[in-house]
Formats: C-alpha cells, sequence, structure tokens
C-alpha cells in the first residue's frame, strides 16, 4: 500500500495547482480544490476522474500494482487532472 500510493503521490503532486488530503478513509489529490483522484485506504483501487470541470464527476477505478504499467497510469492520472484543472492553469502549460 505505501509504495503504490507514494508513487501515485510522486504522479499527482507534480501536476500545478495539486494539493493531497486524507478524508473518509481514502486520499484524494485535488487541482485547487477539486479531486481528480482518489485512492481507497488499502490502496486497491485508484479512481481517476473522467468528467469535464462543471459536470457530475464520473469516476473510473484501476487496481494498480508494483507490477503495473506505470506510464499508463501516470498518463491516466494526468488526463484526470487536465478534466479537473481550472482553464487558467490548462493555458499556464498544464503538464
Amino acid at each position: 500500500m505505501t509504495d503504490i500510493l507514494s508513487r501515485i503521490r510522486d504522479i499527482a503532486l507534480l501536476l500545478p495547482g495539486t494539493s493531497e488530503d486524507t478524508a473518509d478513509g481514502e486520499t484524494r489529490f485535488l487541482v485547487e480544490g477539486a479531486p481528480f483522484v482518489r485512492v481507497g485506504q488499502d490502496a486497491a483501487a485508484l479512481h481517476l476522474c473522467a468528467a469535464d470541470a462543471g459536470q457530475a464527476p464520473v469516476w473510473h477505478e484501476l487496481a494498480p500494482s508494483i507490477d503495473s504499467d506505470w506510464t499508463l497510469i501516470e498518463d491516466r492520472i494526468a488526463r484526470s487532472w487536465e478534466l479537473v484543472a481550472p482553464t487558467g492553469l490548462l493555458e499556464a502549460g498544464g503538464r
């Protein structure tokens, strides 16, 4: 769990305007207050936002492991960030 969460944290917190929050047994990564990644307490499930800002979020689940394709996971996390990030951050260059 710690290794997986650490890897997800390293990816998510490199993106502009992001922060981390823990609530209700899950770790959430936010961009200017809006969640774009949620990690369950046991890190067996990684939830990525799949809705544009202003719409109700739709969450897709991945089951990451140390042996996962982390390039793909990094891309999915970045895409989730892009869907939630405010226009100002996207215009500033994003990732």
